[in-house]
């Protein structure tokens, strides 16, 4: 029997369906064999015990359309060309073919790590290649993250719009926004531009703020409510991006000390906050990120991973000029 306690953080909550129905509360928050047993203050358990004083514990977000090959390999590399969306598929396509499963394992473990560490638990990949060698790495990677690698069905794109980091790096407008005016919930992914959830959620706000000419529109708890509730439902409503008994052991705890005093803590973490600021993450009842570092579970082999894949991803690039670019 596996047992984690989160002790002393501000829970952030649903009390019931909707938008703005969210209760925030300092309590602990007990877990047993992966899943939410208990909310209250003063708990007491002789397990493991994750200090969230000071924190926000946010349910794990729901990345629904990642691109965590693309967005690894494309990083730095394309984000300022006018042809980028025209090479990234090339470039995932090239990875496929010249790196060993180890080297594409690795290139995986860190790309998903970028999306982990910033509070999501759970992963789909929307723009993830049919490749098998793929396929298979991202599969072993998400195993050795305790990461949930979630399939992306048909129905999903009725809901999800392209991420706003890369409209906003391909000079396009949010193609959201109209989903958004016209009242559909939807969900949010990172795409093949970025991994960090919080940043997606930013740029998605924004951008909507802008095309509506409305401060007011898309609030930090709307967004944020797309990328947890929306995105769990879409997998399964029971398990996934709430807090509460019954739900998956799925946490991000953010600190918010930069922002003291806090005003509204989840306007603050949303406008203001970076995958840095998240402390702990936990994945299925067990720490993935504890103390703003890999969990000594993942340490070993979050390391290897990512000397492996800065080798692999050199000699990628050196490829891809040469070929594509």
């Amino acid at each position: 029997m596996s047992e984690l306690l989160i002790k002393g953080g501000m829970v952030y909550s649903y009390i019931y369906e909707g938008y703005h129905a969210i209760k925030l509360q300092r309590s602990d928050v007990y877990m047993k064999d992966g899943t939410i047993e208990e909310i209250r203050p003063g708990i007491s358990a002789g397990c493991d015990v994750l200090d969230a004083a000071g924190c926000l514990v946010l349910p794990g977000m729901v990345n629904v359309g990642a691109g965590t090959f693309a967005a690894r390999i494309s990083s730095g590399l394309l984000c300022d060309r006018r042809v980028a969306a025209k090479q990234v598929g090339p470039l995932v396509e090239l990875a496929a073919g010249m790196l060993s499963a180890e080297e594409l394992h690795a290139v995986a473990m860190t790309g998903l790590w970028g999306t982990v560490s910033s509070g999501a638990t759970a992963v789909a990949e929307k723009h993830a290649a049919a490749d098998e060698a793929l396929s298979a790495a991202l599969g072993s990677a998400a195993g050795a993250l305790g990461v949930r690698l979630l399939g992306y069905e048909a129905e999903t794109a009725g809901i999800s719009a392209e991420s706003a980091v890369t409209c906003a790096h391909l000079g396009l407008p949010y193609d959201g926004l109209e989903r958004i005016r016209s009242g559909v919930k939807m969900t949010l992914g990172t795409g093949y531009f970025d991994s960090c959830m919080i940043s997606e959620m930013r740029a998605v706000a924004l951008s909507v703020k802008q095309g509506l000419g409305d401060a007011g529109a898309f609030k930090a708890s709307d967004v944020f409510y797309s990328a947890t509730v929306v995105g769990g439902r879409v997998f399964d409503a029971d398990k996934f991006g709430r807090i509460g008994p019954g739900f998956n052991g799925d946490v991000s705890v953010v600190d918010m000390s930069r922002f003291a005093p806090l005003s509204y803590p989840l306007s603050q973490y949303v406008y203001g906050a970076n995958a840095g600021d998240v402390r702990h993450v936990v994945c299925g009842g067990r720490p993935v990120k504890r103390d703003f570092l890999p969990a000594e579970s993942v340490r070993g082999a979050l390391a290897e991973a990512y000397a492996s894949a800065e080798t692999a991803m050199l000699r990628l690039w050196d490829e891809a000029r040469r070929r594509i670019l």
